[in-house]
């Protein structure tokens, strides 16, 4: 029985009669809306019906699978492609009231698709298949009834000759959010936020260098406040273009920005080498940040939810500047509604043992039986490794018995910047009810900032996107904002999304029992504690407070 085309939605063509999966759905959401100044991008999916007949035939492809992937590559033509997972439990609120969100857990890959052997890029497409569903496969573990299909596109962007070799990238990518719920007073949370970054998107949705945070869009903070600049992007590897060992960067450079060419550089705006995206963000030049407000408007008018897009945004200079930029939608996540209702925290309890006061999530939490504590004054780099391994067994017991904890962890858990703190997926820590960040680094230092900053000390390692430093009111601390966000990330995402309480402890302020740092022994500094009996966590984030208590 041959695979037909069932469904076709503007450039969107579905293979196969089973699910596109969620980013799949989401593209054709977005085929269906009309937004002004961005092009619909060619989108061709292998529906879950190609997942199913992998299995059949016991992890390999029939000659009409290998027919119809050949034919979709050569619509394609020569550009770079993108191949991306789309499991039917990613990027998408969950079905039956459960809202869950799992974006980013599964691999993807960029390939070159220039070599002049059409067959090796045929091979190499196949293989970037191969090794999605065996990554799904691997992490699923058959647990559940999720499946995987794949999304397909060209990738717009520019090639780029240099002298670290012939590279491709968007002039921008980024990710926005139709709702920011850490807005200041002054601030309408409904004009959401962006975090964008120049090259491709993985700078954006991965935690590993300093990229720029828009909050809001419609009225930004000065970017000159701001200090962190782009340095560093990714783009694509043009030589890498025969085989996949697997691997989801290994496609991809990590540059520093004095490789790009400074023609397109400058259209975002520069300093000292550094990307700061003034021209874009408060010039508008180009129109890119009023095309992307419409963008949102229009996007809002079609979907019943709070949303995040993934984009990338370039420039044709072959035509009038007033037609130069153009954005394309790569992804569409819809969002759980936040619920903020109010509550009372107690004021009689038997025993306090964490208070804070910034803090994202919201809600009350009860029975919570265990912690996971990572020492801060313990921990050092060279013991990450063991560490991330040690949080991720007790992540996987504590989802065998069905048990909820808290985790208390030095710098910024789920970053891929080992300087910054310990790297985990969504999915390592997803039994977690609240995780809390301790705020000092091994050196003692409250962030990894210069010692001779005028602004030094704050928020090390916080997945928070403001840090406020004095001033008498809000609009004086507005001023003195420095931001250093991760909105936006996959791990943050899904950390939002799916309501995990994340709180920050600032050391010389906040409440945070000794008890947590009483029974560690041996040369693990990672290590779980029972609380004496169950204790509740208190979360408001409208009043910024959050307390985790026995009662």
């Amino acid at each position: 029985m041959s695979v037909e085309i069932v469904e076709k939605i503007g450039d969107v063509i579905i293979y196969g009669n089973g699910s596109p999966g969620g980013k799949g759905s989401g593209l054709v959401k977005i085929n269906q809306c009309k937004p002004l100044r961005s092009s619909k991008l060619k989108t061709r999916v292998l529906s879950t019906t190609f997942y199913d007949r992998f299995l059949t035939n016991r992890g390999r492809f029939g000659d009409e699978e290998l027919s119809i992937i050949g034919k979709i590559l050569d619509s394609f033509g020569s550009i770079p492609v993108s191949v991306r997972s789309s499991a039917t439990n990613e990027a998408v609120i969950g079905t039956n009231g459960n809202e869950t969100v799992h974006a980013g857990e599964y691999a993807s890959f960029m390939l070159p698709n220039n070599h002049r052997d059409v067959t090796k890029r045929r091979n190499q497409l196949i293989q970037a298949i191969y090794h999605i569903y065996r990554d799904f496969i691997e992490k699923s573990d058959g647990a559940d009834d999720e499946k995987m299909a794949i999304v397909m596109n060209p990738i717009p962007g520019v090639l780029d000759a240099t002298n670290a070799g012939l590279i491709y990238y968007p002039l921008v990518s980024g990710i926005a959010n139709s709702y920011f719920p850490y807005a200041l007073k002054s601030q309408n949370p409904n004009d959401g936020f962006a975090r964008i970054a120049f090259g491709h998107g993985y700078a954006t949705v991965l935690d590993d260098f300093p990229v720029i945070s828009v909050a809001t869009i419609k009225e930004p903070i000065p970017l000159k406040l701001m200090e962190n600049f782009q340095v560093y992007f990714y783009a694509i590897d043009m030589t890498r273009n025969i085989s996949l060992r697997g691997q989801e960067l290994e496609t991809m450079k990590k540059l520093h920005i004095s490789f790009a060419n400074p023609s397109y550089t400058q259209i975002l705006g520069t300093d000292k080498r550094r990307i700061t995206f003034e021209r874009l963000i408060e010039e508008d030049f180009l129109g890119f940040r009023t095309s992307l407000m419409d963008l949102m408007d229009v996007i809002y008018a079609k979907i019943a939810s709070h949303f995040q897009i993934e984009f990338v945004f370039n420039v044709d200079m072959c035509t009038p500047e007033i037609y130069r930029g153009n954005f394309h939608i790569v992804q569409l996540t819809e969002l759980p509604m936040l619920r903020l209702e109010s509550f009372e925290m107690p004021n009689v309890y038997n025993r306090l043992y964490i208070s804070i006061e910034n803090l994202q999530g919201h809600g009350i939490k009860h029975q919570i039986a265990k912690s996971i504590v990572v020492s801060p004054f313990i921990y050092s780099k060279k013991q990450h490794d063991l560490v991330r391994s040690t949080i991720i067994e007790m992540n996987r017991q504590m989802k065998e018995t069905g048990t909820h904890y808290i985790i208390i962890v030095p710098g910024r858990l789920g970053s891929k910047n080992r300087d910054w703190g310990i790297e985990v997926d969504y999915k390592d820590i997803d039994m977690a009810a609240a995780i809390f960040e301790y705020g000092v680094d091994i050196a003692g230092r409250s962030e990894p900032v210069s010692d001779t900053s005028e602004d030094a000390g704050g928020i090390y390692g916080s997945h928070f996107l403001y840090m406020l430093q004095g001033g008498y009111d809000e609009n004086q601390k507005r001023l003195r904002t420095r931001m250093f966000g991760t909105q936006g990330t996959h791990f943050l995402t899904n950390i939002i999304s799916n309501n995990i309480i994340y709180g920050y402890i600032v050391p010389n302020s906040d409440m945070l029992d000794p008890w947590f740092f009483s029974s560690y022994s041996g040369d693990n500094p990672s290590y779980i504690l029972d609380f004496p009996e169950p204790v509740s966590i208190y979360a408001d984030s409208i009043n910024q407070k959050c307390m985790v208590i026995s009662q």
